[in-house]
């Protein structure tokens, strides 16, 4: 953990305009960071036992290839709600020490990866057979709409997230279309998930979407987003990764096509045996005969 402020805000590019307007002392994140230490533990157990539960071995269940999983560290849970309070002061003002774990909604996160963007059907479906599914249950006041009584549920609608012009039919008929968002930069199925007292985000996107993400983060989000050469950069990577995704779909539907009209490639070449070519004789023209125009022409033809 970084204790000093000022190296602190350097670090995660945090003006001192930005820390200002977050409107919490210093002394007041420590706090949290030094409370969410010792609380870390547990989070590591409720993330173990979530994988333990509901992922692991369970693939032709969940639809997923493969997973990965983190607990924030206490330097990007400060981060965070610094700029959550910067970025939405209303909804995160009455944040403290006492009660930061009803607003971050990300401690602990899941990363589901599909080989195919259409076995998110697949995971979605097995999700809300564990998870209900209740607009009741939806949190927009973190404090009010926390509930204590009840767990695994589902405290946000799932939300969907994707690029202009992607095939977004197959999400259409599971989620809500106020929850289903054109990003210029993103790909990915988000929700946020109650679970032993605590809040789990669980996020689902394809291989190839995972590929682009993790360089986009590592080298543009969050810290220089604008940097113009960086940022074309990952949208060139985000159309590529895009397109491996239909291509990767189109393979997979092209396995329930017959083949047996299907040419490959050298049968192009061995085409040319089938045609038989006449060698004609020619026999040579005696130019006496050719007197005229219509002489020549009459003999071309002819011949």
């Amino acid at each position: 953990m970084i204790y000093n402020k000022n190296e602190f805000l350097r670090h995660f590019a945090i003006s001192q305009q930005e820390f200002e307007a977050a409107d919490m002392s210093w002394e007041e994140l420590m706090a949290i960071a030094s409370d969410y230490e010792k609380r870390i533990p547990r989070m590591h157990q409720i993330r173990d036992q979530f994988i333990q539960e509901l992922i692991k071995n369970k693939d032709d269940l969940t639809g997923l290839h493969s997973y990965r999983t983190r607990v924030k560290t206490p330097e990007h849970l400060i981060e965070k709600i610094i700029r959550k309070r910067t970025e939405n002061y209303l909804k995160y003002r009455h944040l403290t020490k006492d009660n930061y774990l009803k607003f971050v909604t990300d401690i602990i996160g899941i990363r589901g990866l599909l080989l195919y963007r259409e076995d998110w059907v697949i995971f979605h479906k097995y999700l809300i057979s564990h998870f209900e599914n209740n607009s009741s249950y939806y949190l927009y006041d973190c404090l009010a709409d926390y509930r204590q009584d009840k767990d695994r549920y589902m405290a946000e609608p799932p939300k969907v997230h994707m690029r202009p012009g992607d095939f977004g039919d197959i999400y259409s008929d599971w989620i809500a279309s106020d929850n289903i968002f054109d990003q210029k930069h993103y790909r990915s199925v988000h929700y946020i998930l109650k679970y032993e007292g605590i809040y789990v985000e669980v996020q689902v996107r394809t291989l190839f979407e995972e590929g682009w993400g993790e360089i986009d983060h590592h080298i543009v989000y969050p810290y220089k987003k604008t940097d113009p050469m960086l940022t074309e950069f990952s949208e060139l990577l985000n159309r590529l990764a895009g397109m491996g995704d239909e291509m990767a779909s189109f393979y997979k539907r092209l396995q329930r096509v017959s083949s047996e009209n299907f040419l490959d490639k050298k049968s192009t070449v061995d085409l040319r045996k089938d045609y038989q070519f006449e060698q004609k004789r020619f026999t040579p023209v005696d130019l006496k005969e050719i007197k005229t125009i219509q002489d020549a022409i009459h003999t071309i033809i002819t011949k």
